[in-house]
């Protein structure tokens, strides 16, 4: 159509599907947004099921919602069928109408929707070929499932049903050479299984609410706050005000690993490990759409403030405010509250970083020394930042004392060590997200031993007391890290 001052221009239909197909979903965030609109059509359960059938693989997110009519479907299937700009409904988790179609794309060059409601229970079909659309250059929606065979879509009563075929970008293309086994298929699965848990914990937990199956397991939730775990620690909720709106703020301090079992502390480090889970946790309508992040105002990830967690929840009519992206996995705090998250952060990670270190702290809390670390923060004219090996920490000190002859040799050595500590490494480990939760001698708790006989039979030669001595070294890196260690030690010397 075309008037004196302007135009119809229809957008070819190939580029435009090509070009959503780069959105960056992963197959676990694809199946996470599917997940959301059986959510949203008040489903109890969705099955899903990753069938390999001979390398002709193909995948079905099912639910037992409530459905939708012909009509409905065919308005779902086109792209961008709801304005982000329309108010939402509570227990909506879309916003831009174009979850369906992306989060499909992203992973298979065809996709089908079966569906049935309450009003005709006669299941419709629409599908999706993008392999059609390129040799057509049209728009063809077809009314048919795909001529490959596909089960697990048939329905008790409503419910709706999504299939993934022509999975190239979830398979590979066997052409180059880097076509999935069957191995690495089932593995894909595990892994959506564990980000379902963590993503839809809230729904996961809550009683007869929902109930999520891959491959007939159970996807069991993941809660990134161990709030069912005594030695959690947390203030309670703030609440930020915005727009006549509540922004629900609340930190928690996870357990040190010292108060958890070894599958306990392995299951609580998450998907990538603790200190990639440090930080926010955003969520919309108990949905978590950022699971780990200090969203710019909370500083890097350490490893003494990876116990830090923070829930914070937003209210769905802000959603255009934090500016959440298409893939649900990205946003941006409004400036409005920006200085109250950098307070709640710091106040946390501060919290975190005592946790961190509580046994060290425990032990001087019993003792009458100060708490002794082995290396302390300096800083030079310019206030640039190094670390020093702590002169007064006593196993540095006895070994200076007792060694005048070699004492300035042991200078040299400690100046090289702290010359060249490896700090660019170090951050780089850091703020890739790598676990390095491992204390000192943590592998090596008879070198601990072996450095603790040492240190106390050399302290003894000072005039001090047996218990003196064992007080000093119970409040001294490293030896305060290992008080277990320390008192076996201490109940041997007193036998």
């Amino acid at each position: 159509m075309q008037h004196s001052e302007w135009e119809i221009v229809q957008p070819s239909a190939s580029p435009v599907f090509e070009a959503l197909r780069a959105f960056g979903y992963t197959p676990e965030t694809s199946i996470a947004d599917l997940v959301d609109n059986s959510i949203a059509a008040r489903a109890k359960n969705v099955y899903i099921a990753f069938v390999w059938n001979d390398g002709d693989a193909y995948i079905v997110i099912k639910d037992d919602g409530v459905g939708m009519s012909e009509k409905s479907l065919v308005d779902a299937m086109r792209l961008g069928s709801q304005s982000p700009a329309v108010e939402r409904q509570k227990g909506d988790l879309g916003r831009f109408g174009l979850g369906l179609k992306t989060a499909s794309i992203a992973q298979a060059r065809e996709f089908s929707v079966v569906t049935t409601n309450a009003a005709n229970r006669s299941p419709v079909v629409r599908r999706w070929d993008l392999d059609e659309i390129q040799q057509s250059g049209e728009w063809r929606l077809r009314s048919s499932l795909p001529n490959q065979a596909v089960d697990d879509i048939a329905f008790a009563e409503t419910g709706t049903a999504v299939v993934w075929t022509k999975c190239d970008r979830l398979i590979g293309d066997p052409t180059t050479g880097s076509r999935m086994t069957k191995a690495q298929f089932l593995r894909v699965a595990d892994s959506v299984s564990n980000h379902l848990g963590m993503t839809f914990h809230r729904f996961l937990g809550a009683p007869r609410r929902l109930r999520i199956s891959v491959n007939g397991s159970d996807v069991r939730p993941w809660d990134p706050f161990l709030s069912d775990n005594a030695s959690t620690y947390s203030p309670g909720t703030e609440a930020l005000p915005m727009q006549g709106q509540a922004i629900k703020v609340t930190p928690y301090v996870l357990p040190h690993k010292s108060k958890l079992d070894i599958d306990e502390h392995k299951r609580a480090g998450g998907i990538q490990g603790w200190n990639a889970h440090q930080g926010f946790y955003v969520y919309r309508e108990d949905r978590l759409l950022v699971s780990g992040s200090w969203l710019g105002v909370g500083g890097m990830k350490e490893e003494h403030s990876k116990l830090a967690r923070i829930a914070l929840d937003v209210p769905i009519a802000l959603d255009h405010m934090w500016q959440v992206d298409v893939r649900k996995s990205q946003i941006r705090p409004p400036a409005s509250i920006v200085r109250d998250l950098e307070r709640i952060g710091r106040t946390t990670k501060t919290k975190a970083q005592e946790v961190y270190r509580f046994r060290g702290k425990i032990a001087a809390a019993r003792s009458s020394q100060a708490f002794v670390f082995a290396w302390l923060q300096h800083k030079d004219r310019d206030m640039n930042i190094s670390y020093r090996i702590n002169r007064d920490n006593p196993v540095v000190r006895q070994v200076l004392d007792a060694s005048p002859e070699y004492k300035v040799q042991i200078e040299h050595l400690l100046r090289f060590v702290e010359e060249t500590v490896p700090m660019t490494q170090i951050a780089v480990h850091l703020a890739s997200s790598l676990e390095s939760s491992q204390q000192p001698f943590d592998e090596d708790t008879r070198g601990l031993r072996e450095l603790l006989e040492f240190s106390y039979s050399r302290m003894l030669t000072s005039g001090a007391s047996s218990e003196q001595v064992l007080d000093v070294l119970a409040s001294t890196e490293p030896f305060s890290l290992h008080p277990g260690i320390v008192a076996a030690f201490k109940e041997s010397v007193n036998s």
